[in-house]
């Protein structure tokens, strides 16, 4: 997301990560919703098989006190849903696949 320069005796570089990125290094693709951090899953809006775009509101996850709702990275059809309502998930965890749309 940036650097900044903080100088004392020397100067210190220092890059900036933002903690949500998507994809990068890590290998992680659209194909999957992950959780961003640990937290129990409120709701679940989707089934395999359902068509969805992208942004749609795929589940809603409870972390931190606060609610955070899980979007779809792209269009395609829903592969496979990894969780139910009530299940605690771990940063990470896989909570949606999708596939790509029949033509």
């Amino acid at each position: 997301a940036g650097s900044v320069d903080v100088f004392w005796a020397n100067t210190y570089r220092f890059e900036l990560i933002d903690p949500l990125a998507r994809g990068g290094s890590e290998g992680v693709s659209q194909d999957a919703t992950l959780a961003p951090m640990p937290g129990l899953v409120k709701a679940v809006f989707v089934a395999p098989g359902d068509t969805v775009a992208s942004g749609d509101r795929l589940a809603v996850l409870e972390a931190m006190k606060m609610e955070h709702t899980l979007r779809a990275g792209r269009d395609g059809v829903i592969g496979a849903v990894l969780v139910s309502p009530g299940a605690q998930v771990a940063a990470g965890d896989r909570i949606v696949e999708l596939r790509e749309t029949e033509a």
